[in-house]
């Protein structure tokens, strides 16, 4: 009963927005309507009600060179220290916003996903900014859980997330949130139920997912943050795995542990960050305990990441409210930024039981340069270099090293 509400309220918000859109970009059409229309056709369109409309989106592509670890396995006979060779269409996203009364909003995401060319809903949620204690969000939206996570992938200091990130994202689920934030502090608290991804197989039952920060500094460039994330998932016995890229998307996900049958998940999250003028620091511990149907099954990962960021034109990463927002060059000429990061993620007891299927390390090194045309244009290079234990692969090749581009565009 609860996915049939949910399909149907996400189906009434979808067309009620993207009516809005299309017939609030057609001006002189609106007027011929008008002319003939009754009364109350009328009313509707001199209400105002689409006049708040707001609409963007974003366009990503990737160009990936590898070996190694990353490559694909397709039989053939050349050397794993052989490149490969991908090019992508990474993101490609479509939102519309609209006030729908007073206090009231709403948004819409649309997502073009690249492997088979199908439009994918990401953001569904109405909106309450009328309870002076927090903010209600209602509606499909992403679980607040970790600073990476949280910060848009269109701000982020590197092409793909980190390990940690990545292996451990919540995504986004239907459900219900309470938020609230200020220039010091900020909490979210959300009820979602748990739906079908990359690590979960099958839909599961509820997640009670939650994220406090406090900024003891916060005045841009200069600023201190901490915070902390827990969430509890029902999994109902479905089966969840960890798989990786090493940060790769058009690679392989070479890391794919051995399907667990789920009771459930606690995963919790800790993290920091430091930043005065052109040089950011930042970093975030998760751990992550899968308590399986079967307790012999049951067991335990936890991922890491230190990232550092230098601007060699003097500009700086802005902060507000507990993630980082739109890099925002200071000279025509551009923003020049340098990051490097390491991360690790891996079982917590790595020992002889190693061809489990489910103990493994993985370690990665990168370092990135980017250039800020403006703040909607953003070009990126990273150089990665991996290296595994227990991931065995193409006659035990353990080690990669990749190369990747990125052309990003926000309208």
């Amino acid at each position: 009963m609860a996915n049939i509400f949910w399909r149907a309220f996400l189906t009434t918000a979808l067309a009620t927005i993207s009516f809005g859109a299309t017939v609030s970009i057609a001006d002189d059409r609106r007027e011929d309507i008008l002319s003939t229309s009754p009364p109350v056709t009328n009313w509707f369109w001199n209400s105002g009600f689409w006049d708040g409309l707001q609409t963007g989106g974003r366009i990503v592509v990737d160009a990936d060179q590898f070996d190694g670890i990353y490559r694909q396995d397709d039989g053939a006979n050349d050397s794993a220290n052989d490149k490969q060779h991908e090019t992508e269409l990474r993101r490609a996203r479509l939102y519309f916003k609209l006030p729908i009364a007073e206090d009231w909003s709403s948004k819409i995401q649309l997502s073009l996903t690249e492997e088979d060319n199908k439009y994918e809903l990401k953001d569904a949620y109405l909106r309450y900014k009328g309870w002076s204690l927090a903010d209600i969000r209602i509606g499909q939206s992403k679980e607040p859980f970790g600073l990476e996570n949280l910060t848009s992938s269109l701000n982020s200091s590197v092409i793909e997330r980190s390990l940690a990130a990545s292996a451990f994202a919540l995504g986004r689920n239907p459900g219900i949130n309470i938020a609230d934030s200020n220039s010091k502090r900020s909490w979210s608290l959300g009820l979602y139920e748990v739906g079908n991804n990359a690590g979960t197989k099958e839909d599961g039952g509820l997640a009670y997912t939650a994220r406090v920060t406090f900024s003891p500094v916060n005045d841009n460039p200069e600023y201190i943050h901490f915070g902390i994330s827990f969430s509890n998932r029902d999994l109902d016995g479905s089966e969840y795995e960890i798989e990786s890229d090493g940060g790769v998307h058009s690679a392989i996900n070479f890391l794919d542990t051995a399907n667990i049958e789920t009771d459930s998940i606690d995963q919790i999250g800790l993290e920091s960050a430091w930043g005065r003028g052109a040089l950011s620091l930042q970093a975030e511990y998760q751990y992550q305990k899968i308590e399986a149907t079967e307790s012999i099954n049951s067991t335990s990962y936890q991922a890491y990441y230190l990232q550092g960021s230098y601007f060699l034109s003097g500009d700086h990463r802005p902060y507000k409210k507990g993630r980082f927002g739109t890099v925002k060059p200071s000279s025509s000429a551009g923003a020049i930024e340098l990051v490097l990061r390491y991360g690790s993620l891996g079982s917590i007891n790595l020992d002889d039981k190693i061809n489990s299927g489910t103990d493994f390390q993985l370690n990665s090194l990168l370092f990135g340069v980017n250039y800020h045309l403006n703040k909607r244009i953003k070009f990126m290079l990273n150089v990665i270099s991996t290296d595994s234990t227990g991931i065995f692969k193409d006659d035990d090749q353990e080690e990669g090293d990749a190369i990747s581009l990125r052309v990003q565009l926000r309208f």
